[in-house]
């Protein structure tokens, strides 16, 4: 218990991450079954008080901690049923981002089908160029934006549009690795560059990556949200309003979406925006809490060895 407790007073940082996340996972996997949780989202179309007949959305009360949205759902159950759907889009995009940068920069280090210099070209031209510029202009494009598989293709576009950075600053790692001499004794023995890889490079970056995908974690939260705040949609679909006049809906319940009509709500019912963007502020501190402090961990190791 006293190492524990030392444990824990030398690594606050990734505790407090570590107790956040937890906070976030069984939102995301047991929120439904939460006794003040209603799963359903039912809507309350108007409230009778006093002979008075009020429309939603309804302020935070006893009845509705939040308060609800513009259709009478109650905020707190569309934040928490919203959570599983929100961490698994992030999710996603990472790990896409991950698997396609890894073998690229492994690529560009050994300088195979010019790699290299397309690595450099991307990361320069994104570095000027603002990430959620590029995914709004792919977003809106006809085939993405009508097509019934456009959950996929916007994880898969936002994933990309990042994975050159990633590959950029990997292949920096795999170079520094390259003039260690433990790696001399893979070529000694001949291995090829997929045994190189797995048995030389990737044990030695291991730490490294997970500090990398963590953050990457909070990068991508934050992008949805102001995706989500410009009304770019991961779920859509067209809605008729009149007739021969459609409109596109949102049909999610992710954080960022819940924020599509932030601009009314700021300046009315608030709450309606300030409580996804509190649930996105919390799970991007959470990510970066957890990144610092597991950098810091091997720090206080070596430094105590």
């Amino acid at each position: 218990m006293i190492k524990i407790t030392r444990f824990i007073r030398k690594n606050l940082l990734l505790y407090c991450g570590f107790v956040m996340l937890m906070v976030l996972l069984v939102a995301a996997l047991f929120g439904e079954y939460l006794p003040f949780v209603d799963a359903e989202l039912k809507q309350e179309d108007y409230r009778r008080i006093d002979g008075a007949i009020f429309a939603p959305p309804f302020e935070p009360s006893s009845e509705y901690w939040f308060g609800t949205d513009r259709k009478g759902r109650d905020m707190l159950s569309l934040i928490v049923m919203g959570a599983r759907e929100t961490l698994l889009i992030v999710l996603l995009v990472t790990i896409i981002r991950y698997a396609v940068a890894i073998p690229l920069s492994f690529l560009a280090h050994k300088r195979v089908l010019g790699m290299d210099t397309l690595i450099k070209s991307l990361n320069a031209f994104f570095s000027y160029v603002p990430t959620i510029v590029i995914v709004v202009m792919l977003a809106i494009l006809p085939p993405v934006l009508l097509t019934d598989a456009r959950p996929f293709w916007m994880i898969v576009i936002i994933a990309l549009v990042e994975a050159g950075r990633v590959a950029h600053t990997m292949k920096g790692d795999f170079d520094v690795l390259a003039g260690k001499e433990y790696m001399l004794s893979g070529l000694a023995i001949g291995a090829g560059p997929f045994k190189m890889l797995k048995s030389y490079y990737l044990p030695f970056l291991y730490e490294r990556m997970i500090v990398y995908i963590i953050s990457d974690l909070g990068k991508v939260m934050f992008l949805l949200g102001q995706l989500g705040f410009i009304g770019i949609f991961i779920s859509q679909a067209l809605v008729q309003v009149d007739p021969a006049q459609f409109e596109i809906e949102n049909i999610s319940y992710s954080w960022p979406m819940l924020l599509a009509n932030a601009f009314m709500d700021i300046r009315g019912p608030i709450w309606i925006a300030f409580w996804p963007a509190f649930a996105m502020t919390f799970t991007i501190f959470t990510f970066n809490m957890l990144a610092q402090g597991l950098q810091q961990v091997p720090k206080k190791k070596d430094a105590f060895m």
